[in-house]
């Protein structure tokens, strides 16, 4: 019963460092999208640093759902303060 609760919990703990890494990777994945973006919108891809992810996934929205241009351009300043 003890080795069942042990290996329990040890495969508990790699499955939370598993979900850990995996989150992550997603917000990796979020953070490269959004710079490449900017980077098309001629904005700092710095000022990426200071957003948080609800952030990140708004502009990246905006920016996939219109053509890269003024307007998208305004959207996403307008949500990183600039504007």
């Amino acid at each position: 019963m003890k080795r069942t609760a042990l290996a329990l919990a040890a495969a508990l703990t790699l499955a939370g460092f598993a979900s850990g890494a995996q989150a992550m990777a997603e917000f990796n994945m979020v953070e490269d999208t959004l710079r490449a973006f900017l980077v098309e919108l001629r904005i700092p891809s710095e000022k990426a640093d200071n957003l948080t992810l609800a952030q990140m996934r708004e502009i990246i929205a905006i920016v996939d759902s219109k053509e890269m241009g003024d307007g998208a351009r305004v959207q996403v300043l307008k949500i990183m303060g600039e504007n």
